[in-house]
């Protein structure tokens, strides 16, 4: 996996220890992270998706609102469209 998919994939299991979700800089993190997965996941498809995937089914709910917004970026739906939108649909469902 490339070396910003591992950096990528640390950091959603250190989201839960997070007591002040509220918080400015949280919030900050929160949408930087929204954005940023699906820019790395498209520059590496298949190792991308299977880093992605294991945050998908999170039971933290900011973790997975992360994975959720990332799905919906063009650039995702232009290099897989099938599997963005089909964890799209499960996640909604």
């Amino acid at each position: 996996m490339e070396r910003v998919l591992r950096i990528l994939d640390h950091i959603p299991a250190s989201l839960s220890g997070i007591q002040e979700r509220r918080a400015e800089p949280f919030q900050v993190l929160r949408k930087g992270l929204a954005y940023c997965w699906s820019v790395a996941v498209a520059a590496h498809l298949e190792a991308g998706k299977k880093a992605m995937e294991r945050w998908l089914t999170s039971q933290d709910p900011d973790v997975r609102w992360i994975m959720k917004e990332n799905l919906k970026k063009n650039r995702l739906l232009r290099v897989d469209s099938d599997w963005a939108t089909t964890w799209l649909t499960r996640l909604q469902a």
